[in-house]
């Protein structure tokens, strides 16, 4: 097993003339990174970090060459990105308390993929979908949803005339007076009109 002393061992040696040739910036850089990110004991980590400033060009690229072969360490598994309020998978109307402008948000639960477990919220606007990323507004408009979650999903499907749980057209009168289509009534437990 290659560890750091048996590598700073092996490189040792003597400079062309004699003179130290620092290594870049570049390599610095790299080397940092690697030493941050590869899968190295705490106290190799902090031997690697702790030797930095007296290693030659020479050195750090044996160093380098060897932290490459390492794996990389875990990332960190982000299970969810979902608000503080429970709210399903769906299209929504709110009136907006900032400016009291009724908009049309969709908020996606992805099941499947790396995605799993996030909750993505978009502004609907025309064909566009924007996404809302910054956090304050996000809870703004979780939390108008939240207060009645079924009145807002109705909501879109009355004024878009498409159905605020599958996104379909509605085609029938009962189904845009309520704003949901008959088979998501059913499924979401709504009463027909």
């Amino acid at each position: 097993m290659t560890t750091i002393a048996t590598i700073l061992e092996t490189v040792k040696g003597p400079e062309a003339n004699g003179a130290k040739c620092l290594p870049s910036q570049a390599q610095v850089n790299y080397f940092m990174a690697l030493a941050n990110g590869k899968q190295v004991g705490e106290n190799e980590r902090a031997h690697l970090i702790e030797y930095l400033p007296n290693l030659d060009r020479r050195t750090m690229a044996a160093l380098i060459q060897w932290m490459v072969g390492l794996p990389w360490k875990p990332r960190p598994v982000v299970t969810s990105q979902s608000p503080k309020h429970p709210i399903m998978e769906g299209c929504y109307a709110i009136i907006h308390p900032g400016d009291g402008v009724l908009r049309f948000y969709e908020v996606r639960k992805p099941t499947k993929g790396k995605w799993a477990g996030f909750v993505f919220l978009s502004q609907l606007s025309g064909e566009n979908h924007i996404r809302i990323r910054e956090q304050g507004e996000r809870e703004i408009v979780y939390g108008e949803i939240s207060k009645n979650p079924m009145d807002s999903l109705k909501r879109f499907g009355q004024h878009i005339g498409r159905c605020g749980h599958c996104r379909k057209q509605l085609t029938d009168s009962e189904s845009r007076q309520i704003g949901i289509g008959p088979v998501c009534r059913k499924h979401l437990g709504v009463e027909s009109c």
